[in-house]
């Protein structure tokens, strides 16, 4: 069936009643609808903005005070972005959001069947999140029917925000020294030997090494000192990056070389006019080396450690705010939804139409002889 703004105009006066009946009345019945039946719904809004306080290793190796660790990062998330991420992550958290439905009694009202429902209606309905990433901001938005609830759930929404990011700050503290704590009695346990063999060593031999001797002992010791160091440092890395991460790899590249500088001390030939040579050293003076580099060894670790262990145990037990509150939750005073006016206009665009093409398909079908064609066509048979 061809249109043409012709036949549109011809039916529209010639059922102009009809089309305009039908047009207000779908728009009468709708304006009932918006104004009378349909609650208002408002939106409450906060922002808030993450503290980028390190309270993982990174703050536990930056804090400590040991040794060069520019090489280490931010591990809890290293940018805004990133906490942002689990930011939002908390805030739809099922967790998160059952216990604001069951504080706030909200499926009495919504009558979900099931519990996921109401959690799933939450998710896309109640709640809007919007992510600054430049500014390392986000909005947390509720929708609801009424706007002093809807305040309230925004502020319960933000203390839950805080709360359990606290909660997995504590628990990663927890985790952290615990990793740690295992770690110093392993050395305590190793430092503690090792003293007893040097002891008993010393106590059946009397040595005192030769000054040449002892300087170059000395160099070996503190490599091997420092390459344990950069070892404890690759494994907290471990803990939080992948292996091929560029801070591990670069972590991986300093040992490496410094086990080869330690390589070249332990392998050369022993003289008292090289500082560098050790292979050929007297036994019992190699022996005294051994004893008493594991000792000097077993301390360095532990001046490295013991600072990370008692930062670990305070780390553990702060629960400070580690969510920054720019702007609470207002009290809404104007409906955000619905758009009545558009709904109204709508919906009459759309009854308009339909009467409009009703009665231009039913005067098409009004001018077909219906009786002339079966005639014509028994004729035919």
């Amino acid at each position: 069936m061809q249109l043409n703004i012709t036949d549109i105009i011809r039916n529209l006066l010639k059922y102009r009643k009809f089309v305009f009946i039908t047009t207000f009345s779908v728009g009468l019945i709708m304006a009932f609808y918006v104004y009378v039946i349909l609650k208002p719904i408002y939106l409450s809004t906060g922002t808030v903005k993450t503290t980028f306080k390190p309270s993982s290793l990174s703050g536990l190796l930056s804090g400590s005070g040991v040794g060069d660790l520019s090489g280490l990062t931010d591990f809890t998330g290293g940018s805004s972005i990133k906490e942002l991420s689990l930011f939002e992550n908390i805030l739809i958290s099922r967790r998160n959001i059952e216990e604001t439905i069951i504080k706030y009694n909200l499926n009495s009202e919504w009558e979900f069947k099931y519990n996921q429902d109401a959690i799933k209606f939450f998710r896309e309905d109640v709640l809007e999140i919007t992510k600054d990433k430049i500014a390392g901001t986000l909005e947390i938005g509720i929708y609801d029917t009424d706007p002093q609830r809807a305040k309230d759930i925004a502020d319960f929404m933000i203390f839950q925000l805080n709360k359990i990011n606290t909660e997995m700050n504590v628990q990663n503290a927890k985790s952290n020294r615990e990793f740690i704590e295992a770690r110093y009695k392993q050395l305590l346990n190793d430092l503690s030997k090792a003293e007893d063999s040097l002891n008993n060593f010393q106590k059946k031999y009397g040595i005192a090494p030769d000054i040449t001797f002892k300087a170059v002992s000395q160099a070996a010791i503190q490599l091997e000192a420092e390459i344990k160091s950069e070892e404890i440092k690759l494994s907290l890395l471990k803990n939080i990056y992948n292996p091929e991460e560029p801070e591990v790899l670069l972590q991986q590249n300093k040992i490496n070389a410094l086990r080869n500088q330690l390589q070249n001390i332990n392998t050369e030939e022993y003289d008292v006019n090289d500082k560098l040579k050790l292979k050929g050293a007297p036994d019992v003076l190699l022996n005294y080396y051994r004893l008493q580099k594991e000792v000097e060894i077993q301390n360095k670790i532990q001046s490295f450690l013991l600072p990370l262990y008692e930062q670990a145990k305070i780390e553990e037990k702060k629960e400070m705010p580690t969510v920054i509150v720019l702007d609470s939750p207002n009290l809404p005073e104007k409906k955000v939804k619905p758009q009545r006016v558009k709904m109204i206009l709508i919906s009459m665009f759309i009854a308009f139409s339909i009467s409009l093409f009703s009665t231009m398909f039913l005067d098409k079908v009004k001018r077909i002889n219906i009786p002339k064609l079966l005639k014509d066509e028994f004729k035919r048979v």
